[in-house]
């Protein structure tokens, strides 16, 4: 597994930029991470809830009431028509004459702000309000029953960030992500 590097920079106004939680290939350190058409201003991990399952190839997430661990990745509300482009595209997503792999929806994202990942003076300047750890975010559900396509559900696992379901199940195993 690649180092994953995550910045502490945490947007404080939600009006100013759009948010994209993934869960699998699009991850720093994975297969489809240079597949983003532009660079973001931050990313950062979170996790949302759902029921995650995995293959070795990729995973599918659907509604649940597991927490399911991925990154929050922030990019400015001009870029937003662009990055959804592409990432529908990528999840065939609204293809025309092809159906839907994922369906894009909007899910509540929890970003994962504790000491193990930075101190809190590095994740705000001095004399700043906390930013938000909770933004509404774009994200993909697999669109048909994953089992049906070879997929096994995922469980919790305990991770250094906590109890989390996560592909690949390698992911924030070890210290080289913080």
């Amino acid at each position: 597994m690649n180092s994953v590097s995550y910045s502490s920079m945490i947007p404080e106004n939600p009006d100013d930029v759009v948010v994209y939680f993934v869960y699998g290939t699009l991850c720093l350190g994975q297969c489809r991470e240079k597949c983003w058409p532009l660079t973001p201003l931050s990313v950062h991990p979170a996790w949302v809830e759902g029921t995650l399952f995995g293959r070795e190839d990729y995973p599918a997430l659907r509604p649940g009431n597991q927490r399911v661990g991925g990154e929050c990745w922030f990019f400015a509300k001009r870029d937003a028509e662009r990055v959804t482009t592409v990432l529908d595209e990528i999840e065939v997503t609204n293809q025309p004459g092809h159906p839907n792999l994922y369906d894009r929806v909007e899910l509540r994202a929890n970003l994962i702000v504790s000491s193990d990942l930075t101190s809190s003076a590095d994740l705000k300047p001095q004399n700043t309000a906390d930013p938000p750890t909770s933004w509404t975010a774009s994200a993909y559900h697999y669109a048909t029953d994953p089992l049906l396509d070879g997929f096994n559900r995922l469980t919790e696992q305990e991770t250094v960030f906590g109890k989390f379901s996560v592909w690949p199940a390698e992911k924030w195993r070890s210290t080289s992500v913080l």
